[in-house]
């Protein structure tokens, strides 16, 4: 009675123990859930910037300005353009459209064509007339060729199109200034009317439209309020469908970002919850394994939800992709702890007992993996990390706290699932050291082949490329706009507003001539709208040949009147006190619109205050054609930078995979040092080769494959070294329980087994469903995972073998 009543207690404080551990994980579930909801009520989670995922770049603080005031320039901008046969229809709709768009909430601006006042710009230039002069007036002054200009305007005085009144005679007889406002055009190939911006796109009008969204593109709810407006808008001014619709921007790759970042999530969720389901049903033919193996995906899917949005404030849509995968990892746990079970009569703390440590192991190994993602300098994998391995902690807490009060039903398992367990292990059991040695030599002779062909590449555009249908789309809209503006520019530095100017100036002929070569298409340069004062007082010295004693022969040879000789010498001498300032500039729309590109010195920070204070200017490019040989034409100027964001960001990625792979030997060597306390040395060895191995095989596989060696891939292999590690550690395991605990069954090692193939199983599942990604960053991601993993499975029961050699 005595020993029956002791068993009974032993049950009772088990049983009791078991439920208060329910309770605290049915706590923290409601707290987990508390917080998740009332988040989502205040804020949107939801983040879709692609740019959010991109590594932080360290730049000096002008640079960091410059690259502010484009990104701002630039942004929401959407570019929408209308063709049709007829003209006048064309541009009615595109009005109509306008005014649709600029109706609604969900834009902040529409225009098209000029918005500049021109007799705001007559009277800023007028005045300073005698110290303006266009590139190729200044050229034949300096050559000494007055009798040129001479002719030009005895050609305009008397020709039946001449634009020239008798006032304007009077004030420039050269008729200089109407050719200086005509240069403010130079190299746009739109024409304007009633407003509008037209083109010619196939033989048809194109009337373009610019729409400034009020919220950010990268919104979910921004991209679809703008895209509503958008598409009622032109239903509306095309009922019989004349018009076609041309789209480019932001906002359309961002939509079609989400919309296949969306879709994926969701087929790629399913299947691998679909395959899991599969795979446990098959394997232990019940159904309170299947239901506790979903609510340890429901448990981590929440938790690593939860944790990434508690540390970074968002969930990004990309995070979302890579982290489905966490459903064939989380439910590993689920797998060991059942396959522990088969066949056996016991409690379910005594399984979870004995498969502790070798989870926890198992865990930690897993979470060091992520976190090295983590420690990377790059938001995406950062995050990723964080979902990732705040999902196995919740994965793991599930098991350790509700299991031992839910999962105490007997489970008879499938014999077939034991049978293939045991025949895939059965050829490790069999293995001798030639077979070792062969296989070696195998793997030798493979990874030589593949990582010769391995290529690299570092491109920041692989994290997301457009459809063929939207390139060729934004394609047609860049060449109606002359190249449009590339997120390519060049910042020019100087100590003062003067000197900016004029290294302004020294640079406006570089890239004419770079535009001349088919460097690139066109170029925005404060230069060409603001003089320095130097080019001002240079300018009017060089019209001092027209004003000078010349003045009366110019004027007499122009039929004019020789009492205008000394009016105009008496302006051109005052003339030389009013030239253009740069406040006055600003001041007016042309100058307002242009603003931007000037970064004056802010002063706020103490240390900058301390050196000479520093101006900076942006130089917009559009139409870059080659790139590296433009930078090679600027970068002997004084003061001028090039300044490639996406390349920089590519460089930094190609340091970062470098540094990730040094990083992957650095774990493998820790991990070495970290079993050999625990383990011979011989065994630990092998731990860390399987994983190693797998990596090689997998690069040397993308090799084969021709599939180039990226960041996303090199981040991969950080996680093939810790799922890895988790399998072997199970057969470590193993071995320790066939050395310590003789009472086991021989069936340990099937046991094993089968938890590994279903591991890899739904691991493989899940990764190789992000290599169908569109999206070529999770496509690289995932193959690699799968490549590794599968070579993993195929290595690690040879941990099995050393069960042998260590008796």
């Amino acid at each position: 009675m005595a020993l029956g009543g002791s068993k009974i207690t032993v049950k009772s404080q088990t049983a009791g123990r078991a439920g208060l551990r329910l309770v605290l994980w049915l706590l923290l579930l409601a707290a987990a859930v508390i917080f998740g909801v009332k988040t989502l009520k205040e804020r949107d989670v939801v983040e879709t910037d692609i740019l959010a995922m991109l590594p932080h770049l360290q730049q000096d603080a002008l640079t960091s300005r410059a690259l502010a005031s484009i990104e701002n320039r630039l942004a929401n901008e959407s570019y929408l353009v209308l063709t049709g046969e007829d003209k006048a229809t064309t541009i009615e709709a595109a009005k109509a459209m306008m005014a649709e768009l600029a109706a609604s909430s969900a834009f902040a601006s529409v225009r098209s064509g000029s918005e500049l006042d021109p007799k705001e710009i007559y009277r800023l230039y007028f005045p300073a007339r005698f110290n303006l002069l266009t590139d190729s007036q200044r050229t034949l002054l300096e050559q000494g060729k007055l009798d040129v200009l001479i002719k030009q305007a005895d050609i305009a005085l008397y020709s039946a199109f001449g634009f020239a009144s008798s006032e304007l005679i009077s004030e420039d007889p050269l008729l200089l200034f109407p050719s200086l406002m005509q240069g403010f055009g130079k190299g746009h190939r739109l024409a304007e009317e009633e407003g509008i911006l037209l083109g010619n796109s196939g033989g048809q009008t194109a009337a373009i439209i610019m729409a400034k969204g009020k919220d950010s593109v990268f919104s979910p709810k921004a991209q679809e309020a703008q895209l509503s407006v958008i598409n009622a808008a032109f239903d509306k001014v095309n009922p019989a469908n004349q018009l076609s619709l041309l789209k480019a921007g932001a906002l359309f790759h961002a939509l079609e970002a989400t919309q296949s970042a969306k879709a994926e999530v969701s087929l790629i969720g399913s299947l691998s919850l679909a395959g899991v389901v599969l795979l446990v049903l098959l394997s232990f033919r019940s159904l309170m394994p299947l239901l506790l193996a979903s609510l340890t995906l429901a448990s981590a899917m929440l938790s690593a939800s939860l944790f990434t949005i508690l540390i970074f404030g968002k969930l990004h849509l990309l995070t979302l992709v890579f982290g489905t995968s966490l459903i064939g990892i989380a439910i590993d746990y689920s797998f060991h702890f059942y396959a522990e079970r088969i066949g056996r009569d016991e409690r379910a703390g005594q399984t979870l007992s004995r498969i502790l440590p070798a989870l926890t192991l198992a865990l930690t190994t897993s979470v060091l993996a992520y976190m090295a993602l983590g420690f990377t300098p790059f938001p995406g994998m950062q995050q990723v990390a964080a979902f990732c391995g705040g999902g196995l902690i919740g994965a793991y807490l599930t098991l350790y706290l509700a299991y031992p009060a839910l999962a105490g039903s007997r489970i008879q398992g499938s014999s077939s699932a034991i049978k293939l367990a045991s025949r895939f292990l059965s050829p490790f059991e069999a293995t001798g050291p030639k077979a070792l040695a062969a296989a070696g030599m195998l793997i030798l002779i493979v990874s030589a082949a593949g990582l010769g062909k391995l290529q690299t590449r570092d491109d920041i555009r692989s994290l997301q490329q457009g459809s063929d249908a939207l390139m060729a789309e934004e394609a047609k809209v860049r060449t109606l706009l002359s190249g449009g503006v590339d997120n390519q520019f060049l910042l020019v530095r100087a100590e003062s507003m003067q000197a900016l100017l004029e290294r302004l100036e020294a640079l406006s002929p570089v890239l004419a001539k770079a535009e001349k070569d088919k460097l690139l298409q066109s170029h925005v340069s404060l230069a060409n709208y603001l003089p320095s004062r130097v080019r001002q007082l240079e300018n009017h010295n060089l019209q001092q040949q027209i004003y000078g004693p010349r003045l009366g022969e110019i004027l007499a040879r122009l039929g004019l009147e020789p009492e205008l000789e000394a009016k105009l010498q008496a302006k051109y001498q005052a003339g030389a006190q009013a030239p253009i300032e740069a406040d006055a500039f600003f001041a007016t729309a042309l100058g307002a619109s242009l603003e931007p590109l000037l970064l004056e010195p802010t002063g706020t920070d103490a240390k900058a205050q301390a050196k000479p204070q520093e101006w900076g200017a942006v130089v917009l490019l559009g139409g870059i054609q080659n790139l590296a040989a433009l930078n090679q034409v600027v970068a002997t100027l004084p003061g001028v930078t090039l300044v490639d964001k996406v390349g920089d960001i590519s460089k930094l990625m190609g340091e970062y995979r470098q540094t990730t792979l040094w990083l992957l030997a650095l774990a493998l060597l820790i991990a070495f040092g970290v079993f050999a306390l625990r383990h011979p040395w011989k065994l630990a060895a092998a731990m860390v080769a399987v994983p190693a191995v797998a990596a090689l095989l997998s690069l040397s596989l993308l090799g084969l494959l021709g599939s180039p060696l990226t960041l996303f891939h090199a981040l991969a292999l950080l996680l093939v070294f810790g799922i890895g590690i988790d399998y072997c550690l199970f057969f470590a395991r193993e071995v320790n329980i066939k050395q310590d605990e003789a009472h086991h069954s021989a069936d340990d090692g099937q046991r094993v087994m089968l938890a590994v193939l279903l591991s890899a199983a739904s691991t493989t599942l899940a990764f190789g469903l992000l290599a169908l990604s569109n999206t070529p960053a999770i496509h690289y991601f995932g193959l690699t995972l799968a490549l590794g993993i599968g070579f993993t499975l195929l290595l690690s029961p040879l941990i099995h073998t050393f069960k042998r050699t260590l008796k």
